[in-house]
């Protein structure tokens, strides 16, 4: 009987969200959102201005631009973005940026 009134002890709303928070398939959406989100964050408003579409996957970001000058101006800037990006998450995460 006391192992069931355990069960059932309240628990703080912080604990419930980590817990919740930290299964596998739950874990990659939320990185996978924030790698789209550092895209704005690092560049700023007005390159996220020109900006139709992030998408992540495999390690590669991919950026869809509207504007094609500045699309031939960021890519002589791939990997000083990738390294930007990455310093920006705290991690390893993007090797590579594909300009759509």
């Amino acid at each position: 009987m006391r192992n069931s009134k355990e069960k059932y002890q309240p628990k703080q709303i912080e604990s419930v969200l980590k817990d919740i928070l930290a299964q596998k398939p739950l874990k990659k959406g939320i990185q996978k959102i924030r790698i789209c989100n550092a895209w704005g964050e690092t560049m700023g408003d007005h390159i996220e201005s020109y900006t139709n579409e992030v998408r992540f996957s495999r390690k590669t970001l991919y950026v869809k631009l509207h504007s094609a000058p500045l699309k031939m101006e960021l890519s002589f800037k791939l990997d000083s973005l990738v390294k930007r990006i990455n310093d920006h998450l705290g991690g390893e995460f993007i090797k590579k940026i594909n300009l759509i």
